[in-house]
Parts: C-alpha cells; sequence; structure tokens
C-alpha cells in the first residue's frame, strides 16, 4: 500500500502545474454541478490557498525590487540605459489605464456570487487629495506600512534601499547585500512554491463551492472578463506598442514590423513566457534592422522591467474583484492601482507567480477581500497568462525601434535597419 502511495505522489510531483490546477478547476466544477450544496464547505481549502499566498506577498515584493532597482542602476546611467527605463515607465499607466477602460466597459465580475469574507472587506472611504496621495507613498514606519499592507510605501521603501545599494562606493559589500534580498528572495519563492502546489486544490474547493451554492449558471459571467482581457490586450498591442510607439515614435513600417516578430507573438502566446522567446526576439530584431548593441541591452533589460500586459491585467482583475464583493472604485482608488502596478513592473517580471503576488498585494492596499483571486487562478494559465505575455514580450521590440532612432552613439559598422520607413 504504501508503494502506491509513493508511485501516486511521484507521479502527481511530476505533473506541470498548469495541468494540476486545470484539473483542480474542473474538478470543482464538476464536484459542484454533481453534488450541489454537499460540497459547498470544500471553501476552506480555498481560504488556506489564498493564505499561503498572501503569507509571502510583502517579503516577496521588497526582494524583486531591492534586486531589480538594486541591479539595473548601474546600467541604467547611460543615454540608452536612461531613454530605455523611460519608456518603460511611460508605457505601462497607458496600459494600465486601457485595462481601467476595458474592465469598466465589459462590468467585469458583476453577477459573480462573492466567496464567504474571511478577513473581512473594508469599502473605499473618502478618498484623500491628490497631494495627500503622493504624501502617503513616503512611509513613516515601514514596519507598520509592512503589518497593513501598505503596497505603495513599501515600494518606495523598496526602491530606496535598491536605489542606495547601486549607489554605493563598496562595490563588494553592494554585491553582498543584493546576493541577500537574492537568496532571501529565493526562499520566498520556495514558500510561494509550496503555496502553489496547494493551489490546485484550493481552486477544487473555490469551484466547487460556486458551482454547489449558485449552479453552473454562475460561471456565465466570467465571459465579460475574457472579453476584457484579450479587448485591452489587441487595443494595447495596436494603439499603443504598434501605432504609437514603433510608427510615429520608432518611425517603422507597421507591416514589415508585424511581419518581422510574428514568430516570438506565437512563441509567447504559447508558452507563457517572456524569458523562453528571448531567442526568438532577438533573432526578430536583427530582421528589424536593430543594432545588436541595442537588442542585447533592450530586450533582456525590458524582460526585467517591462510589464505593460501584465500591468494591465492587475488593473482589470481588481476591478473584477471589486465587482464580486459589490465594492465601489473611485478615481483616488484607479489612481493607486495605475501608480502601484507601475512601481510593481520594476523586478516583478519574469518571475514566477509575479501576476498572483502583485494582484494580492495591490488587493490588500486597497482594502479589497483577497479571497476573490481564487476566482481567477484556474483558468490564467490558460487563457489570460499568454495574452500578458505577448504585450510583455512585444512592448520590448517597440522600445528597440524608439531607443533605435534616437540614441546615434552606437558604432558605425553595425548594418542599418533593413525595413525601417524613413
Amino acid at each position: 500500500m504504501l508503494s502506491i502511495f509513493k508511485f501516486f505522489f511521484r507521479g502527481y510531483g511530476n505533473i506541470p502545474i498548469f495541468y494540476k490546477i486545470f484539473a483542480g478547476f474542473a474538478i470543482g466544477i464538476a464536484l459542484g454541478a454533481i453534488f450541489g450544496e454537499a460540497v459547498v464547505g470544500m471553501q476552506f481549502l480555498g481560504t488556506i490557498m489564498v493564505r499561503l499566498i498572501s503569507l509571502v506577498v510583502i517579503p516577496l515584493v521588497v526582494c524583486m525590487m531591492v534586486v531589480a532597482v538594486g541591479e539595473v542602476g548601474g546600467k541604467s546611467m547611460g543615454k540608452m540605459g536612461g531613454l530605455t527605463t523611460l519608456i518603460f515607465t511611460i508605457s505601462t499607466p497607458f496600459a494600465i489605464a486601457i485595462g481601467l477602460f476595458f474592465a469598466f466597459l465589459f462590468n467585469v465580475g458583476a453577477g459573480i456570487p462573492a466567496p464567504d469574507i474571511v478577513n473581512g472587506a473594508v469599502a473605499a472611504a473618502g478618498a484623500p487629495t491628490f497631494i495627500e496621495t503622493l504624501v502617503n507613498i513616503v512611509p513613516n514606519n515601514i514596519f507598520m506600512a509592512m503589518s497593513t499592507a501598505n503596497l505603495l510605501q513599501v515600494m518606495t521603501f523598496s526602491i530606496l534601499i535598491g536605489v542606495a545599494i547601486s549607489a554605493m562606493n563598496n562595490r563588494g559589500h553592494a554585491f553582498i547585500l543584493i546576493e541577500w534580498f537574492k537568496s532571501f528572495n529565493e526562499i520566498m519563492q520556495k514558500i510561494l512554491g509550496y503555496a502553489m502546489g496547494f493551489m490546485p486544490f484550493g481552486v477544487m474547493g473555490i469551484m466547487a463551492w460556486l458551482v454547489g451554492s449558485h449552479g453552473i449558471a454562475a460561471l456565465f459571467p466570467f465571459a465579460s472578463f475574457i472579453f476584457a482581457i484579450y479587448a485591452k490586450t489587441l487595443a494595447i498591442f495596436f494603439i499603443v506598442q504598434v501605432l504609437f510607439m514603433v510608427r510615429i515614435l520608432g518611425g517603422y513600417n507597421m507591416v514589415n514590423y508585424l511581419k518581422a516578430i510574428k514568430e516570438p507573438i506565437l512563441f509567447s502566446y504559447a508558452t507563457n513566457s517572456s524569458w523562453a522567446t528571448l531567442p526568438l526576439a532577438m533573432a526578430s530584431a536583427k530582421k528589424l534592422g536593430i543594432k545588436d548593441k541595442i537588442a542585447s541591452f533592450v530586450v533582456p533589460y525590458g524582460i526585467v522591467i517591462n510589464m505593460d500586459g501584465s500591468a494591465s491585467y492587475l488593473a482589470v482583475a481588481t476591478v473584477f474583484v471589486a465587482n464580486v464583493f459589490g465594492i465601489h472604485l473611485g478615481i483616488h482608488e484607479m489612481l493607486m492601482i495605475i501608480i502601484a502596478a507601475t512601481l510593481g513592473s520594476f523586478g516583478a517580471a519574469g518571475t514566477p507567480g509575479a501576476a498572483v503576488v502583485m494582484l494580492n498585494a495591490i488587493l490588500l492596499m486597497l482594502g479589497l477581500p483577497i479571497e476573490g483571486v481564487a476566482l481567477l487562478i484556474g483558468f490564467d494559465r490558460l487563457l489570460i497568462g499568454p495574452a500578458r505575455s505577448v504585450l510583455n514580450m512585444n512592448g520590448d521590440l517597440a522600445v528597440c525601434t524608439i531607443v533605435q532612432r534616437f540614441v546615434k552613439e552606437e558604432p558605425e559598422d553595425e548594418e542599418k535597419p533593413a525595413e525601417q520607413l524613413a
């Protein structure tokens, strides 16, 4: 009997997490449809899953941002690095704003029954002024900011640490500090991995509760969320990245650009990974005539700090959770989403589970119930993650075209753009 259990768990461990989560999602729906209210009590599995994830949110955010800012600080001193950083920083809020527009247009999350709230939701209070919002970004007690999950203050503190480390004269000490934060980040990633391992059961519990207590019709409103995700993806891709960045700022022919990037687009969608698409992205940059010096800096750098797809997803997902629990988001809350998701893009890109971590952090910051995350995880990898990866990857190539046009410090013997429109 023991050998049978060992065989089962060994086989279970070899199954990719995506298939486990999708199986939990499907099994939960099946259990709810077959047994109805008899399986409503399985919701506690989702509660445990959410607590495990929220346990590591703040430490992960601190480590990711300190390492990202500390490591790229030196790289960003040149003209090319400064321009690249500026473009990434500006494009992300536009992507988030478009995500918010489509989230409200499709009224995502409306009509979906809310899970029982364990920690309690905090409705938005009277919105502070813009000046008060700016002041509140700066913490006066970092431990209080961490204990109350004040994401913007935690991010501000983390960025300051990263900037200070990158500016240290003793590079040996700076290296030791960065390695320490990397090591602690690895520990938090391990704990997040344990939470991800439990995630199939948590998703199963949530979906069994949802369908068991409200019927299969409770799944229909999820369609609006999917439509909003792909509508904002297409809008950001064609309007922000291709039309504005590539054509207007970069001066490239859009048709030629789309022909050159078709392979990394399809591959990033299929693999749901910006890192895995790096070789194809570099090959596409060469087809576009991007100088090697520019492509070899901008594309890997973009994988570290550029997260247009993930940041815009956070906007849609936050509105989704607010609508599920019937909580109104005002102008102040939307501004906070834009600021938090923009800052969170530095260091979160390319990190496994980063979207889940950042979504939990933003929900905690706004006082929204993090139980709503469990409703989205089941089909995230299958339908949502690929759309995020496409925008993240394409944003890197789009920025290459702008840097190619405005940075003239590369060697003259580099080959000129083959398909650039003068």
